[in-house]
């Protein structure tokens, strides 16, 4: 039977994908009426099971990327500590523990329940043989990894059907597990950086499920662990395939950049390269043959090959979408390397050459803090990478500088991540740390401490004179907040410059006038280093660049962290600021880049930073294209993308330079 043409319409596609996933709820496997109002998945993030609190900071974290996965993968997902196991267990075909270290006996008799009754664990990053044997591993001692030793996971046949082939990821340690004999086998083994086997098994499988010998981290690879965890719930309840295909293609339907395919035909058309005119017609079209074609695999049952052509169906959409789009001659396209080791440590000159074929004009290079150094600098301790893996400054222009790339030293002000226990107790002595309200330490150092500052100052003169750099990025110009960090150094230091005591500390702080006094000064401390680093740069490498990331709220962030920047820009002591817009909203993120470029000073002197990957938001590529068509509407002079990770390696770059980055026009 031939549709008429209004049947094809988005819309009408994506209606009959909503009522297929209304079916499948309410007329599902045996048992779907009790599931109504329950997810069949639910992942469990370590509580009781763990001693310290940080612990259970890092379980929960690492839990909320894997319920995004889930739902991202198309299927319902819940989310609930250990403490609450036994009530979240109830009604569930699937339960993930992460990081659930020691379960108690109530919980290990809760769960051997749940497998007796037919439910799948996944298991990861747990050090109880209880557990290891309720699910058929045997556990060996910890091992802490040397760099590049656990980069990615490739598995085996046989695995569930659509498991990815191979999923990178960098986990800086495991708790390793073998398979027993007729009770389990392993499913995926690491590999180290070259892509080398390990020894090491990454996933076991057994009866009662699967147990990963570390956790799934955000490090990239998302889409692939989306599709991983969509795979291992689905391996003994096939039918969370059709649910789960019926979802997922109606996100990819509901999030097409189009209304209509007609609309999308038309953009397509009006591309002036006949090639790649053709080459995205022809994506379009086959986009919705693949969206008719899944949704005819689901309505014959077949949800594991409709979850496939529905996955196809997106990349295509993509693919079309950013052919549309054109290249803007002259504007800076930078990238955050948060790592400060490039995509594939040890190989700066690959991490390079994908950048440049990708349009990037511009890297940050994440190199100096107060608690180490990537490259040879005196004022801050040289890191373990830097020791191990040698000066990734130098190693970063080598590779850069022939390609055309731009490179900036990254340097993080006042934060103290990644500073050793010994580096803490240095801060402390000196009394370089900021106080909390309360009395006691932050992990902040001051940003009104001379010292501090002239250490800063010292680490960016040592960078301008040791290494061609074509620019200082500065982070974590400011302070954590307000009200947390009135503490004695602080009423100190303000009393000395104000010359005058004050009584009532810290209420006073908390009103005007002296709330707004207060303001002034902490805003004098963070300008003061932007401003001697400005002079240092003028006076020893005329001609590089000095720019910083900035939060996106303004004037808010003046108050809330002591951060002018429009003072900055005002005042010269930048070249291009980078706010960092992280979020997911087209509305949002257009409202924050109107009001950073209501002047046309402004908008020439930012460089919009895109959370990618960041915690606050994570885009696909289409979100990262409507989000740099804003900023080029705005004026802006650039855009910058956070993070270098994997899946900006693989699933955003390589959309952007169909067109966006491409590096000529076309």
């Amino acid at each position: 039977m031939i549709l008429p043409r209004c049947f094809l319409s988005i819309p009408f596609l994506s209606l009959l994908v909503t009522l297929a996933v209304a079916a499948l709820r309410a007329d599902g496997a045996p048992g779907a009426a009790a599931r109504k109002s329950t997810a069949p998945v639910v992942v469990i993030h370590g509580q009781r099971s763990l001693g310290s609190e940080g612990d259970r900071r890092f379980a929960l974290s690492l839990s909320r990327h894997a319920v995004r996965w889930f739902r991202e993968g198309g299927l319902e997902v819940d989310i609930a500590g250990d403490e609450q196991l036994a009530t979240a267990l109830r009604g569930r075909q699937v339960a993930m523990l992460n990081h659930c270290d020691r379960p108690p006996a109530g919980q290990l008799r809760e769960l051997k329940a749940f497998v007796a009754r037919g439910g799948t664990l996944i298991v990861c990053y747990s050090s109880s043989p209880e557990l290891a044997d309720l699910m058929g591993v045997r556990l060996g001692a910890y091992i802490k990894a040397e760099p590049g030793q656990f980069a990615s996971m490739l598995f085996e046949q046989p695995k569930p059907v659509n498991t990815p082939r191979q999923i990178a990821q960098s986990s800086p340690n495991i708790l390793p597990a073998t398979a027993i004999k007729g009770r389990s086998t392993v499913l995926a083994w690491w590999l180290d950086r070259q892509g080398q086997p390990t020894g090491q098994a990454a996933w076991l499988r057994s009866p009662a499920g699967f147990w990963m010998t570390h956790i799934l981290t955000a490090d990239g690879d998302a889409a692939e662990k989306g599709r991983l965890l969509v795979a291992l719930a689905a391996d003994r309840h096939p039918q969370l395939w059709r649910q789960a295909a019926a979802a997922r293609l109606k996100r990819v339907l509901d999030g097409a950049p189009w209304a209509e395919v007609e609309e999308a035909r038309q953009q397509a058309r009006a591309i002036a390269d006949p090639r790649r005119r053709a080459a995205a017609l022809a994506a379009v079209e086959q986009a919705y043959r693949d969206s008719r074609e899944a949704q005819r695999l689901l309505n014959a049952g077949r949800g594991a090959e409709a979850w496939l052509v529905a996955d196809e169906t997106a990349g295509r959409l993509m693919t079309a979408y950013g052919m549309m789009q054109s290249p803007r001659a002259g504007e800076i396209r930078a990238v955050w390397d948060h790592s400060g080791q490039g995509l594939y440590p040890g190989d700066w000159p690959r991490t390079c050459r994908m950048l440049k074929e990708a349009g990037i004009s511009d890297i940050m290079v994440n190199v100096a803090a107060p608690g180490f150094a990537h490259c040879r600098l005196d004022a801050l301790p040289r890191s373990p990478v830097y020791e191990t893996q040698g000066d990734q400054l130098a190693a970063c222009i080598a590779a850069a500088r022939p390609l055309g790339l731009r490179v900036h030293a990254w340097i993080i002000a006042y934060s103290t991540t990644h500073a050793t226990p010994y580096r803490m107790q240095v801060f402390a002595k000196r009394g370089w740390l900021l106080q909390a309200t309360d009395g006691s330490d932050t992990a902040w150092l001051d940003p009104a401490e001379p010292e501090v500052r002239a250490m800063l100052v010292q680490a960016a003169r040592e960078i301008l004179e040791r290494y061609r750099v074509d620019g200082i990025h500065l982070d974590f110009v400011r302070y954590p907040n307000y009200y947390g960090v009135l503490g004695e150094g602080t009423r100190r230091r303000f009393e000395a410059a104000r010359g005058q005591k004050i009584a009532d500390w810290p209420e006073a702080a908390r009103r005007r006038p002296l709330f707004h006094e207060l303001v002034r000064w902490r805003c004098a401390q963070t300008t003061a280093l932007v401003s001697e680093i400005r002079h240092l740069q003028r006076r020893k490498a005329p001609g590089t660049w000095l720019t910083a990331a900035v939060l996106g709220k303004y004037p808010t962030c003046v108050e809330s962290v002591g951060q002018d920047w429009e003072g900055w820009i005002e005042q010269g002591y930048l070249d291009y600021v980078l706010p960092m817009n992280y979020t997911e909203q087209r509305e949002a993120f257009g409202a924050l880049v109107g009001q950073q470029t209501r002047a046309r000073r402004q908008a020439s002197r930012l460089v919009g930073g895109i959370g990618v990957t960041a915690s606050e938001s994570r885009l696909d590529a289409a979100g990262v294209i409507d989000q740099v068509n804003i900023l080029r509407s705005a004026g802006a002079a650039g855009f910058a993308l956070f993070d270098l990770d994997a899946t900006l390696a693989r699933e955003i770059l390589p959309v952007l330079k169909l067109g966006l980055t491409a590096p000529r026009a076309r």
